[in-house]
């Protein structure tokens, strides 16, 4: 019987936290998405000061394939670190629907490159970076939820939810 009571009582103090939090002012968001191109990525996202944010990501891609006149395997991956300010563009577009927040920004970024093949080794990719873009539009599904699209330089036509906090 002790056992349901403790139960009982952190269920009851779980719902009045969350409660709490969905109540409360968000103040950023945490989120994945993927691309067209099967970039995979979670990336968060801070509000400065409204209408400005600062989104911080890290991003994978990956492909494989069979090369050559006898056939080797190749592996490339890309590994994106990197951080971009964001500027929600809803008040000077003058939406009409709340619920939509156009954005766009600008960042740097640092790749990280790999590459091994059971072939004839061709030169590995290079490490890099640089500035990084981004474009999109949230769509507000629920106070805690929003769909993302966006297109950016790493990764392109991009899709994602993101879980407000």
């Amino acid at each position: 019987m002790k056992k349901i009571h403790q139960i009982f009582a952190i269920s009851l103090l779980n719902a009045a936290l969350y409660n709490t939090a969905c109540a409360a002012p968000k103040s950023g968001n945490i989120g994945v998405n993927i691309s067209f191109d099967n970039t995979v990525g979670i990336a968060g996202e801070f509000n400065l000061q409204k209408p400005v944010s600062l989104q911080v990501f890290l991003k994978q891609y990956a492909r494989s394939y069979y090369y050559g006149k006898q056939p080797a395997y190749y592996n490339y991956s890309y590994t994106a670190i990197g951080a971009a300010v964001l500027y929600d563009f809803s008040k000077e577009f003058l939406i009409p629907n709340d619920k939509i927040h156009p954005y766009g920004g600008l960042g740097l970024y640092a790749v990280n490159a790999n590459f091994n093949g059971t072939g004839v080794v061709d030169p590995a990719p290079a490490n890099g970076g640089g500035i990084y873009f981004t474009f999109g539009a949230r769509y507000e599904i629920t106070p805690e939820i929003d769909f993302d699209g966006n297109f950016n330089n790493f990764g392109g036509l991009t899709l994602g939810a993101n879980f407000k906090f």
